[in-house]
């Protein structure tokens, strides 16, 4: 009967009450211990008065604070704050009563002293008590059910307004992931519930927690981590082969909506663990818009890019000049469905052509030149050097003539870090193609020359991504040619930001180096594609060391010694002064390079870039 009765008490009810017994039977106990264990003078009004003025004031303290409304499996530390102001004060005015009614006795100040003390503790400790046992119980009935339907289950990593709000949405609609738990690195949240579900513990219980609640989904919804701090929680969430989403970083997240960030595929940049770079793109815009601006290899990997961003900016025409047809419509069709009401052209030309380019520059009159097209592939070039020669160098060469003669205002060479101290034919004539441009620099007064050089971009074509990514779905082995090998890495919107971005420092005969941030391991790379796929790295999926290709670098480097460094207002993108080209001898070391390849002497034209290009030197791999 009081078991029913009971029943219908709410959870703060039930805790009144049991606050009202623990207070009342504390306080009568230390009394009769006063009386008759320290022998102090208490009568029956003690035992009345003295327990009845700390039970009312306490009551009606907890009334005053909204104590009494706390649940306290729900609560952090503050209600316990409020629990010792409370008895604080009820200690004060308890006490004051007493004085008032028996007068001044010292024993009735330390027996409300005990009180307070004594009812601090056994108070807590029921509230504690009481917290763990419905945690246990909710967690028990918890575990029991994501254990029943465990197909969907997914860990939200961060219990912020990100990963509530995403955690609402997935409740609402479990078909894809059913959200069971968040781990969380703030202490205020431990043990809470957040939309019903407990924050179990932070980032570095992630394999604990996986194993606990038969997690198959992780989503990391953190959008406002540092990429250092997002790498680390990324690569742990990978060494549990659990299914791995992210939300977008914050630098991603542009559009100014109020809309939940949706959880996406890893990429592989969400594991460089680089800060996100800032630019000026109102002076991008400046010296873009209303501008008519070419791009040759506008179809390739860095050249469409470029069209992209550029487009954004409303020049007065684009031209797109490629070779590769397919390349070159593809890019075409994007930009004419996102910019209707862009002036576009699309020119199928070599660079390598000067009457044809020549005809292009005197029909379009470009204002700003991006030359991105060249052969890159390193081993390729190797073999054929006398065809790098005939496109890297003759098309730059073309193409800085006739921003020349037709008083082109900036042109912009896309480089390498490749170019220096070359070790391969590819990196060779792009320095070939850098000191063209410093040439010109030196020479013209109409024109604004410059390059930009920076290293490897990202799923750019023929970069190592796509190649592991194609190994990987084959089934291995994944193969590097040395285990020791580093590169820097820039995603490719990143690099045309920023070659963009160069565009409003030039002066002229610079070359810009972009600051990669740190290098990576390749070997480390392949390793993280191979757990992003869902398969463990040696044991699933091999990886093989085939050696140093011929031409091929350990490392990287961006400055030829010798060439001066000074900052610009982007902290990313530096200045290099390039040593000066003597215009006597360099035409004539140009025209005979092209005369060998133009005869196709590949041997020859590898010896002469050695006597052309001081800092060039084969590698050992090649031997």
């Amino acid at each position: 009967m009081i078991k029913n009765k009971m029943l219908k008490f709410t959870k703060r009810q039930k805790s009144v009450i049991l606050d009202f017994f623990s207070i009342a039977g504390v306080t009568e106990l230390i009394l009769l211990f006063y009386k008759f264990g320290l022998s102090y003078p208490a009568d029956w009004r003690h035992f009345l008065a003295l327990p009845l003025y700390f039970i009312v004031v306490y009551f009606i303290l907890q009334y005053a604070f909204k104590l009494n409304k706390i649940l306290w499996e729900f609560a952090s530390g503050k209600p316990f704050l409020i629990l010792i102001a409370i008895l604080a004060l009820d200690f004060v005015v308890g006490t004051a009563l007493s004085f008032l009614t028996f007068g001044y006795a010292g024993w009735i100040a330390t027996y409300y002293y005990v009180m307070v003390v004594t009812c601090y503790a056994v108070l807590s400790g029921e509230k504690l008590f009481v917290v763990q046992l419905y945690l246990r119980k909710h967690q028990l009935k918890h575990l029991l059910d994501v254990k029943q339907s465990a197909k969907n289950n997914t860990l939200i990593i961060g219990a912020g307004w990100t990963g509530s709000a995403l955690a609402k949405e997935f409740i609402n609609d479990p078909s894809i992931f059913k959200p069971v738990c968040f781990v969380d690195d703030s202490y205020e949240k431990q043990g809470r519930q957040i939309n019903d579900l407990p924050v179990a513990g932070t980032t570095k219980d992630i394999q604990k927690v996986v194993y606990r609640y038969h997690i198959k989904k992780i989503i990391f919804a953190i959008p406002s981590c540092d990429m250092e701090t997002r790498k680390k929680i990324i690569n742990a969430c990978i060494a549990t082969k659990c299914v791995l989403k992210v939300v977008p970083p914050i630098h991603e997240l542009v559009d100014g909506s109020d809309a939940v960030p949706q959880p996406r595929d890893v990429r592989i940049e969400d594991l460089l663990g680089r800060e996100p770079m800032t630019f000026d793109f109102k002076e991008v815009k400046k010296y873009i818009h209303e501008k008519v601006v070419m791009v040759t290899g506008g179809g390739g990997s860095i050249g469409s890019e470029l069209c992209r961003q550029i487009a954004k900016y409303e020049p007065k025409s684009l031209i797109i000049l490629d070779i590769y047809e397919n390349n070159a419509y593809e890019i075409q069709q994007e930009l004419k469905r996102g910019y209707p009401s862009l002036d576009l052209m699309t020119e199928i030309c070599s660079i390598a052509d000067y009457d044809k380019c020549e005809i292009l520059f005197d029909r379009y009159r470009p204002d700003i030149v991006f030359h991105a097209a060249a052969h890159k592939h390193v081993p390729l070039m190797e073999h054929v050097p006398e065809q790098a020669i005939k496109n890297n160098v003759v098309g730059t060469l073309n193409l800085c003539k006739l921003a020349d003669k037709f008083k082109v205002q900036k042109f912009l060479l896309i480089s390498t870090d490749k170019a220096v101290n070359p070790t391969n034919v590819m990196g060779a004539s792009k320095r070939c193609c850098e000191m063209i441009v410093k040439y010109h620099a030196q020479r013209c007064k109409d024109t604004v020359f410059c390059a930009v050089r920076f290293g490897n971009v990202l799923g750019s074509n023929g970069s190592v991504i796509p190649l592991f990514k194609k190994q990987i779905a084959e089934g291995g082995p994944v193969t590097l040619t040395d285990k020791n090998i580093i590169r820097y890495f820039m995603t490719i919107p990143e690099a045309v930001s920023l070659v963009l971005q160069t565009g409003t420092y030039s002066q002229t005969g610079e070359i810009f180096v972009l600051d990669m941030g740190q290098p990576v391991k390749i070997l480390d790379l392949a390793e993280n594609l191979i757990r992003l796929s869902g398969y463990e790295p040696y044991k699933e999926i091999p990886i093989v060391f085939t050696g140093l290709r011929p031409g091929e670098k350990l490392y990287e480097e961006l400055l030829i010694s010798g060439e001066g460094m000074r900052k610009t207002t982007n902290k990313k993108i530096f200045i290099c002064k390039q040593i000066d080209i003597d215009e006597k001898t360099f035409p004539k070391q140009l025209q005979h390079l092209l005369d060998l390849a133009k005869e196709n002497k590949a041997a020859a034209v590898k010896e002469y870039l050695h006597e052309m290009i001081p800092t060039y030197h084969q590698d050992t791999a090649e031997a």
